[in-house]
């Protein structure tokens, strides 16, 4: 008996003895986990599931709250002031899944960097959209070692720099959106190693300047978007390494000039956009090179005159714009070179809103009106106008009243053509008939309205090698160009003459003094 009860108790106090162990192992395990949570930052949280309202970050994911379970996240950004080491983006760690994440910046300053510490956790990620935070600057590297990523919008977020490298080593990106910032200039190496980047968004910023090589390594990119900016100057370098874009969007922004050459690198660009812009002057082979381009647009720029090759490197051209300019003419050697591309119904010609003058430089667009079947052309072919007022080509036409002037232009060159009175007191325009038009500059009629056998040919200035004879009465009124150079004539003759004069007089006196 004693030794059954003996066994017994040895049984009972083994099976203490092994409780015992079992809670102090567990009790060591629990302290293990908790020791490593605080060694990494201490996660608690799972960023789809956070109920707790002072948080700086919420987030929303689709179709999953559990840990590891969510592909897509739309966070909200309250709390402003958060630091970039703060916790809140270790938590991002609980959905390593994520391929689309997006964040909407509800306060301001509440985030004045890209998170780079959340996106750390996230390996997979396509897809990143920052809007309205205030990210003064992009760093270097903002995104590494996110192979997969394929876009990154950043919208709205009051960028001014873009740090070297800031977008570097992304195999995978094909789409930058950097619209509506502050960003004054693109530097070198910004854009690095992006192997298959097509698309460039740099629309509504403040860029002034473009290093040269600034898209070097972007050598895939399809279409560079850099609508309203301050761009003053362009160069062969600016776009080096562009060889496949196939639209580039200049629009709304200061250039004033185009050098020759200055697209040469872009063998494939097909859409070129310079509307809007300060263009006063295109050197002859601006556009040599772009034997791909099908659409060029210079509308609302401040163009006087084209030169007469200016379309001979770009005969594939079957889309031109040249609105809202001041040419005041556009002859057939101009659009020789593209003309048959305008006949076809998808062609487009638009020329309304210049400063033409009734020639017969114009008298291609009756041709043209003709045989296009192209109906925007037909269009806008009907609705341009041209001046009746001749150039001013002397000083006498300048001391003429306006009502003499209009009286010489039609009875001199515009024989036949009737004249009503200008209304002075009335600023706008105003028809007469049909086919003329009242302007504060002049008449302007319909250029298809004018048979085109009674536009008249300018006269060309004559050109001698015979010395002009002296003229003994000055004409009182300040000449102009070809009149000045024979005005200066006179008057370094006249001086020579008086020279030779003072000398032979001098010399008399001499010989008569000495003898």
């Amino acid at each position: 008996m004693k030794g059954r009860i003996a066994g017994i108790m040895y049984i009972l106090i083994t099976f203490a003895l092994v409780n015992e162990m079992s809670s102090v192992q567990a009790r060591d395990n629990s302290n293990t986990k908790r020791r490593t949570k605080e060694k990494s930052g201490g996660f608690q949280k799972n960023i789809c599931d956070i109920t707790d309202r002072d948080s700086k970050v919420h987030c929303y994911c689709e179709n999953a709250r559990e840990p590891k379970n969510a592909t897509k996240a739309e966070c909200w950004v309250f709390n402003g002031g958060i630091p970039r080491d703060d916790l809140i983006w270790q938590s991002f760690a609980s959905q390593p899944f994520l391929e689309t994440l997006s964040f909407n910046v509800r306060v301001d300053g509440a985030l004045g960097y890209v998170p780079t510490k959340a996106l750390h956790y996230l390996q997979i990620l396509r897809s990143i959209n920052i809007k309205y935070g205030n990210i003064i600057d992009v760093t270097t590297y903002a995104f590494a070692n996110l192979t997969n990523l394929g876009e990154v919008m950043l919208s709205q977020n009051q960028i001014e720099t873009l740090q070297q490298y800031a977008f570097a080593h992304l195999p995978n990106l094909t789409m930058i959106n950097l619209e509506e910032n502050m960003i004054v200039e693109i530097g070198k190496d910004v854009f690095f190693d992006l192997p298959v980047l097509q698309k460039l968004v740099l629309t509504k910023n403040n860029i002034t300047m473009i290093s040269n090589g600034a898209f070097q390594h972007t050598f895939n990119l399809l279409e560079l978007d850099l609508n309203k900016n301050n761009i003053l100057n362009l160069n062969r370098q600016t776009f080096d390494g562009l060889a496949n874009l196939r639209k580039l969007d200049l629009r709304k922004n200061h250039i004033y000039n185009l050098t020759e050459f200055t697209f040469a690198e872009l063998w494939n660009l097909q859409e070129l956009l310079l509307g809007k812009n300060d263009l006063k002057y295109i050197s002859e082979r601006a556009f040599d090179g772009l034997s791909q381009l099908r659409k060029l647009s210079l509308d609302d720029n401040k163009l006087a005159a084209l030169p007469s090759g200016l379309f001979e490197g770009v005969r594939g051209l079957s889309s031109l714009d040249l609105r809202s300019n001041e040419l005041h003419a556009l002859t057939f050697d101009n659009i020789k070179p593209i003309l048959d591309n305008l006949k076809p119904p998808n062609s487009n010609l638009l020329l309304e809103e210049n400063n033409f003058v009734c020639d017969c430089r114009l008298k291609w667009m009756h041709l043209l009106r003709n045989d296009t079947r192209s109906q925007s052309t037909k269009d806008s072919l009907e609705g341009v106008t041209c001046k009746m007022d001749t150039p001013i080509v002397s000083s006498a036409y300048n001391k003429m009243s306006d009502e003499t002037k209009i009286d010489y232009n039609h009875e001199i060159v515009h024989s036949g053509m009737t004249v009503e009175m200008i209304d002075r007191n009335n600023g706008t325009n105003r028809k007469i008939d049909d086919n003329e038009i009242i302007t504060k500059k002049g008449v302007k009629r319909n250029v298809l309205k004018i048979p085109p056998e009674t536009l008249p040919c300018p006269v060309e200035t004559k050109k001698t090698t015979e010395l002009p004879p002296y003229i003994n009465i000055i004409d009182p009124v300040m000449p102009i160009q070809n009149e000045m150079k024979t005005f200066r004539f006179h008057e370094m003759n006249n001086a020579h003459l008086d020279s030779v004069f003072d000398l032979i007089l001098w010399s008399t006196c001499f010989v008569f003094f000495f003898t």
